[in-house]
């Protein structure tokens, strides 16, 4: 991917996959997308987007937030085992 590329749809670059709807009076304003992919040689492997270039403070903010809670919830699950 270049950065002269086009931006397309979200629809259209990850057509066929699925994610929870917003509520209904909630308005999008940007995304963070992290994609399990295959590559042209059939391994797997990561890449992200953006919707545009975002304001890096509040994304860092955000994954953070999110990795805190994501390994709460493995401990909690590796503890209740």
């Amino acid at each position: 991917m270049s950065a002269d590329e086009a931006r397309r749809p979200i629809a259209e670059v990850l057509g066929g996959l699925e994610i929870h709807p917003l509520d209904a009076k909630w308005s999008p304003m940007e995304a963070f997308v992290l994609v399990k992919c295959l590559d042209e040689d059939g391994r797997s492997t990561w890449s992200y987007r953006t919707t545009h270039p975002m304001n890096r403070e509040e994304l860092l903010g955000a994954l953070v937030v999110h990795v805190d809670l994501l390994r709460k919830e493995l401990v909690d699950e590796w503890e209740s085992d």
